[in-house]
């Protein structure tokens, strides 16, 4: 993961229009800057957004996110750690359309066989969906109580058969969220701040699993008001249509200025380029007892994943910001 990102020249300086060298991300290339809020000083190249709202509607013109996302594999990057109970997923993606979207968005390998009898044996038994309570409700009570991760890829239990198909589904529940702040410095005042990302190796360490890696940035802010360092780590995964192409590429260290206008506070803001995106991790177990008869259900977890934004390749994007 070589490659870098370089600054996108600087565009007209007309008062009142958006200069995208001034503003906190340098990554942002090629992108029309239409409707996006106009900045309270455009006219000496400090663009600066004063509520959230301002942040996410620029970062969707660079790094528009889907509303639904799927992922190929277990996603062993980027899992909320806190728990995902059923009831909170429910109320924004009912497990009965998470259902309808898994072969749509994986593919047909997740198809439940119909209950007939075959050439090579007994009748297949499908099972009603098996909806779990919450995140850490993950064990599969089929076969020792082996957890999700483990059951992803493993071989099949039938001779022949595919390897048991896992990945996650899920709509979208939180824009770029933040990564880190500055500190909250008082104007007038003047700060450098510098700032960095780099991307950790992918990992893809068994069939059944995603591919992601870890995402370390640093923040700087050296000498003069609100002086300091800070450095923060994200978990993120690559999504089911950016798996082997836009991948988070490391991030060129770059030095800029803020201008903090007279009695207003002003700080310097990093999102990462993606969305958390709440669901469920799902796999399919097509399983023999030790009675001969063949079983088949669909198994559904809840789950909070972070999701890179498809098609772009930077990692996070760094605003002034002030409130």
């Amino acid at each position: 993961m070589s490659t870098h990102c370089t600054a996108p020249a600087r565009r007209g300086s007309r008062k009142g229009t958006l200069v995208a060298g001034a503003l906190a991300t340098t990554f942002l290339t090629g992108i029309s800057l239409v409707g996006s809020p106009a900045p309270a000083h455009a006219d000496d190249g400090n663009t600066y957004f004063k509520t959230p709202e301002e942040v996410i509607d620029f970062l969707s013109q660079s790094a528009p996110l889907n509303r639904k996302e799927a992922i190929k594999g277990y996603p062993v990057n980027g899992q909320d750690s806190q728990q995902i109970k059923l009831a909170d997923v429910e109320k924004v993606y009912p497990y009965k359309e998470a259902l309808n979207d898994v072969p749509a968005k994986l593919g047909s390998g997740f198809n439940l066989a119909q209950s007939a009898p075959t050439e090579h044996g007994p009748s297949i038994t499908t099972e009603d969906p098996d909806i779990r309570k919450s995140s850490s409700d993950d064990k599969e009570p089929w076969l020792s109580n082996w957890d999700a991760k483990s059951m992803c890829g493993q071989p099949s239990h039938n001779p022949g058969g595919e390897p048991m198909p896992c990945g996650f589904v899920g709509v979208l529940d939180e824009k770029y969220p933040i990564m880190q702040t500055s500190a909250g410095v008082m104007g007038k005042a003047s700060f450098d701040y510098k700032f960095g990302a780099t991307v950790g190796q992918d990992t893809s360490q068994t069939s059944g699993w995603s591919v992601g890696g870890k995402v370390t940035s640093e923040l700087a802010t050296p000498g003069g008001p609100g002086g300091g360092k800070a450095g923060t780590e994200l978990n993120f995964t690559y999504s089911e249509s950016t798996t082997t192409t836009n991948k988070w590429t490391t991030m060129v260290e770059q030095t800029n200025k803020y201008e903090v206008p007279d009695r207003v506070n002003g700080w310097v803001e990093g999102r990462a380029n993606g969305g958390r995106y709440i669901g469920y991790i799902v796999y399919k177990l097509d399983f023999t007892n030790a009675n001969g008869e063949r079983r088949q259900k669909m198994v559904l977890i809840p789950a909070r994943v972070l999701i890179q934004a498809p098609g772009n390749s930077v990692p996070m994007t760094f605003v002034k910001r002030q409130g």
